[in-house]
């Protein structure tokens, strides 16, 4: 190259372009249905569901609602939500989670201490710290010996009409153990 003199592109050979050549698209057989299976088949299958009767739907079999256990839980989900600002220990819950799963009709679950302590691998006053803090916030107390009262506005089964029935049975009770969601030290300076 000499001085002075810019570099030019390269130019290329003007070729025809190459024509490409479709295939045609390979035709369906003859006794497709809808890509699935063949209609002599499926006239098959609709001549024998009428022999034999019944009824052909396109809609999927609903299957029932399924839960796990013998009743639904319902927990207030206001409270449930706001559960952290308690700050239980790990006992407290795990006695509050066992009292949700196992309570009866009249919110009442019956076990003891000690009982708990077995399931749970731990002395039984790590239990009744755990329960003690249940019962300072209201979530249980106890009724009598080895029975105790989970709080039916946080946790009843399933059933609005048993539900109001025991809130008005226990009106009383349960406005003395009213369970108040306490405020975080960062919402109460907003």
């Amino acid at each position: 190259m000499e001085e002075g003199s810019v570099a030019q592109p390269l130019r290329r050979r003007a070729e025809a372009p190459v024509k490409a050549s479709r295939l045609a698209p390979v035709p369906p057989p003859m006794d497709a249905v809808n890509g699935m299976e063949s209609a002599r088949d499926l006239l098959t299958r609709l001549e024998r569901l009428a022999k034999k009767g019944g009824t052909f739907t396109q809609d999927p079999e609903k299957r029932p609602y399924v839960f796990y256990g013998g009743q639904h839980l319902s927990v207030s989900q206001v409270i449930e939500d706001n559960l952290w600002k308690f700050e239980f220990n790990s006992m407290a819950r795990n006695i509050l989670d066992h009292m949700k799963a196992v309570h009866d009709d009249q919110g009442l679950v019956e076990v003891t201490q000690c009982e708990l302590a077995v399931k749970y691998g731990v002395s039984q006053s790590k239990v009744s710290r755990g329960i003690g803090e249940l019962s300072r916030h209201n979530f249980t107390w106890k009724e009598q010996r080895g029975v105790y009262r989970l709080n039916p506005l946080y946790a009843y089964r399933w059933g609005s009409v048993k539900q109001r029935r025991l809130v008005k049975a226990l009106e009383t009770v349960l406005l003395e153990h009213e369970i108040v969601i306490p405020t975080v030290r960062n919402e109460a300076t907003r």
